[in-house]
């Protein structure tokens, strides 16, 4: 991602005078690139996982670690406020998790509300994943009047001013007038009620994952006691999202202070909690992986320099600290990378591998390209289409009613699941391109989903292959021998044979499934005509799939 600098802000964070060249070099060896340097404005460009640095604050926090201007873990003092906010019951399938924090005396202009805000955003369309499991809100303290709640409202009940608007709206109003509720309205449009945040004495802050009020909620000038809220559906994303935003507030010297979050089952959380988590690394581990030969004083510098807190524990074996805004750490593996960094990849020289090996193409890639050499030596030309497409495509015009893998919030219908057959996908490309000459003989080797329980990611992947034939008049026969062509120069000859069968997509009669050893793995067919009408393809087609082995091995 990008993130824009001022230049002079960004070198004031730092805390010390560098010429460009020098910045430009200390960013490219924390793996951040800058893109473009004009004038005072210097954009980098940072890797997703590092959402601690998708501002200028974090970035400077990076870059003072790793010229040893303040290495070490980064401490950012907490006092409690013995402040509260209340999750009431009714929440736990909407919009279950809080979390809070104050930040005190921090530093505003023009300039750095819209640092903050373009933070905000970056963090809930990256960590919040779109606002789905994370959504953050930014108010002035000083006008909220404590104990907050946070309580399920029913959409006709929630009445307030939001964000850059004049009027008071109604929640389904927001949803369907307000530019960020057509955004992000689905999130919350299914439940019954929605989530509501509001003051003791009744004032909204916000529609969480939707506005903030343009009372509460609009940052000024003049505003330099910011309170934050992060809520969402994942605990864990939430602090995490809340740390990052609150100690990027405090490195523009912001005093942080806390608050007690009480749930319906009188749990408690008070938020934020800097802890750092503890994760213990051996030596022989870092240095195998890294291919170095560090020493404990090494690594401990190398650690420090890439922000950690570390300290020996015992004879070959460091803690190390992480700090609670680097939610990019889930294996030693990452904090052995950031050793290589904080060393110095300019330091490490480089080798001959010890092992030497050579690539090749998997089986089942060497299986496609085999079927397309055959495919295109009888005369069909090769399409590709996308895996993502419409279920009215995939089954209601082809007449089938197969299990679909569906993607959560689409931006389009036309592209809100995955292709379960490559079938629907070229009888569409043919009715596109009727203006063509006939006869048209198409085909696609690709891959696609099918849901399986199953499987760890509950898809199962298939490649197949597809062909189809449209023209004035078409011969199912010699389809069925252009298939046998293609099956006998796979190796399959004597393997394979038709069995009549039924498909709502092809004419009845007109139909067969393809045997191997005695076992479907595929079907072919004439096209029904009402199938034909359904997609407005003027011309007789017939065609075939076959599913190929996902190892390449029949």
């Amino acid at each position: 991602m990008i993130v824009e600098c001022r230049i002079d802000d960004l070198l004031n964070l730092i805390g010390r005078k560098l010429p460009l060249e020098k910045l430009e070099d200390t960013l490219f060896l924390i793996k951040a690139e800058v893109e473009r340097a004009e004038g005072n404005i210097i954009e980098v460009e940072v890797n997703p996982d590092r959402q601690d640095m998708l501002s200028t604050e974090g970035i400077a926090r990076a870059v003072r670690a790793f010229l040893r201007i303040e290495t070490g873990l980064r401490k950012y003092p907490v006092k409690k406020s013995g402040l509260q906010a209340i999750v009431k019951p009714g929440l736990s399938k909407i919009r279950p998790y809080l979390s809070c924090s104050i930040v005190r005396g921090v530093e505003t202009d023009d300039e750095l509300i819209k640092e903050y805000m373009h933070l905000q955003e970056a963090l809930t369309a990256t960590h919040g994943r779109n606002r789905n499991k994370a959504s953050i809100g930014l108010y002035v303290f000083d006008d909220i009047e404590f104990p907050l709640i946070y309580a399920p409202r029913k959409p006709e009940d929630i009445s307030f001013v939001p964000l850059g608007y004049d009027v008071e709206m109604d929640g389904p109003t927001i949803l369907t007038d307000h530019e960020k509720g057509v955004d992000f309205g689905s999130i919350i449009s299914g439940f019954k009620k929605w989530p509501l945040l509001f003051d003791s004495k009744g004032e909204v802050l916000s529609l969480p994952p939707i506005i903030n009020s343009n009372d509460l909620g609009r940052i000024t000038t003049e505003t330099h006691n910011i309170f934050v809220e992060v809520t969402g559906t994942h605990l864990p994303t939430v602090n995490q999202a809340l740390n990052i935003m609150t100690t990027s507030l405090a490195e523009r010297g912001g005093k942080v202070e806390s608050l007690t979050v009480v749930y319906p089952n009188a749990m408690t959380h008070e938020t934020p909690d800097f802890t750092p988590e503890l994760m213990m690394i051996t030596t022989d581990e870092i240095n195998r992986l890294s291919g170095l030969d560090l020493s404990i004083a090494e690594i401990i510098e190398a650690l420090g320099r890439t922000g950690y807190g570390a300290k020996q524990r015992k004879a070959g074996q460091v803690e190390v600290q992480i700090p609670g805004y680097r939610v990019d750490i889930l294996h030693p593996v990452d904090v052995i990378e950031d050793i290589a960094i904080g060393y110095g990849f300019d330091r490490i020289e480089p080798g001959m591998p010890q092992t030497m090996t050579t690539g090749k193409a998997k089986p089942v890639t060497g299986l496609k390209n085999k079927v397309r050499d055959l495919m295109v030596g009888v005369g069909y030309q090769e399409i590709m289409s996308y895996v993502m497409s419409s279920p009215d495509l995939l089954n209601e015009k082809v007449l089938r009613d197969r299990p679909l893998v569906v993607t959560g919030n689409p931006k389009s219908r036309d592209y809100s699941v995955l292709r379960n057959s490559l079938l629907p996908i070229l009888l569409a490309f043919a009715a596109q391109n009727q203006h063509a000459e006939y006869p048209q003989k198409i085909f696609e080797v690709g891959e696609i989903a099918i849901p399986d329980e199953m499987m760890e990611t509950r898809i199962q992947q298939i490649p197949s292959v597809c062909g189809l034939v449209t023209d004035t008049t078409v011969n199912i026969t010699d389809l069925a021998t252009e298939i046998g062509f293609l099956l006998r120069n796979m190796g399959l000859d004597g393997r394979f044979a038709y069995e009549k069968r039924s498909d709502p997509t092809f004419i009845k009669g007109r139909s067969a499934d393809i045997l191997l050893d005695g076992e479907p793995i595929g079907l072919f067919g004439e096209v029904s005509p009402e199938v034909l009408s359904n997609l407005e393809l003027g011309t007789p087609s017939v065609a075939f799939e076959i599913f190929l082995p996902r190892d390449g091995h029949w």
